[in-house]
């Protein structure tokens, strides 16, 4: 049983070891560019439908007649044009 713990206990430092070789750059290799992700939010075609035309009314209160507007009602239908996705943006390297 220790023989087996000290074995584990070794492929994990030895697994260690090979993550911290790998972060570090390498002389075969060299940095082209860099680049953050950016999300770009859904796009959608608005088309609006309206209910209730706009109306005027006579109102009689405070001991008099008022006239009183009221505004048309619209719905808003929209429909998806494109939908959300992220897009590789190209930012200098420091």
């Amino acid at each position: 049983m220790k023989m087996s713990l000290a074995a584990l206990a070794g492929a994990v430092v030895l697994m260690a070891a090979s993550d911290a070789r790998a972060q570090e750059p390498t002389q075969r290799e060299r940095l082209l560019a860099c680049y953050k992700q950016v999300k770009v939010p859904a796009k959608y075609s608005v088309n609006k439908v309206k209910i209730k035309e706009a109306e005027r009314k006579y109102i009689r209160r405070n001991n008099r007649i008022e006239l009183v507007e009221y505004p048309a009602v619209y719905r808003e239908d929209r429909t998806l044009v494109e939908p959300a996705h992220v897009v590789m943006q190209e930012i200098p390297c420091d």
